[in-house]
C-alpha cells in the first residue's frame, strides 16, 4: 500500500461489510463472502468480486489461488481501519476536535453510562501512562 493510501482509508459501507466479512474468517473466497453478506441482503456474485477486486486493487485486500479459486485476505486489520476512518471523520466533520465528537455522541444518546465509565477509566490509563498528563 502506498503512504497515502496508508494514511487515508475510505471504504464504503457495501466495501466495509465485505472487509469485516473477510476479516471474520482471516481468509475468504467470493462464495463465502457472497454467503456472509447475504444474511442481509442478496447480493450478486458478479457484484462481490468487482468490490473484492476493487478492494485488492486499493490494496486492502490480496489474494492466491488454490486450485482455480481466488482466496482474500485482509492486508490492513480492523483496528487500522477503524483508527484511520475515525481519525479522518474527526478531521472532516468535527474539525479535529475530539470534544466535538464526544459532545455528539453524548447528545445523540449514542453512549451509554456504562461506556462513560469506561471511557473515563481508558483517560485514566492514559494518563496514567503519560506521566499525569493527556495530550493537548
Amino acid at each position: 500500500m502506498t503512504k497515502s493510501a496508508r494514511a487515508r482509508i475510505r471504504l464504503g459501507r457495501i466495501e466495509l461489510e465485505i472487509m469485516k466479512a473477510v476479516w471474520n474468517r482471516d481468509k475468504a473466497t467470493v462464495r463465502q463472502v457472497k454467503e456472509a453478506l447475504s444474511r442481509g441482503r442478496k447480493p450478486a456474485y458478479s457484484t462481490v468480486l468487482t468490490m473484492m477486486r476493487k478492494l485488492e486493487a486499493k490494496g486492502y485486500l490480496k489474494h492466491d489461488v488454490d486450485g482455480r479459486t481466488y482466496v482474500y485476505e485482509p492486508t490492513i486489520s480492523r483496528r487500522q481501519v477503524r483508527q484511520r476512518m475515525v481519525g479522518d471523520l474527526l478531521d472532516r466533520l468535527f474539525e479535529g476536535s475530539p470534544q466535538l465528537l464526544m459532545t455528539s455522541l453524548v447528545e445523540q444518546k449514542r453512549v451509554s453510562t456504562r461506556e462513560m465509565r469506561q471511557i473515563r477509566k481508558l483517560f485514566a490509563e492514559g494518563k496514567e501512562k503519560d506521566g499525569g498528563q493527556l495530550h493537548e
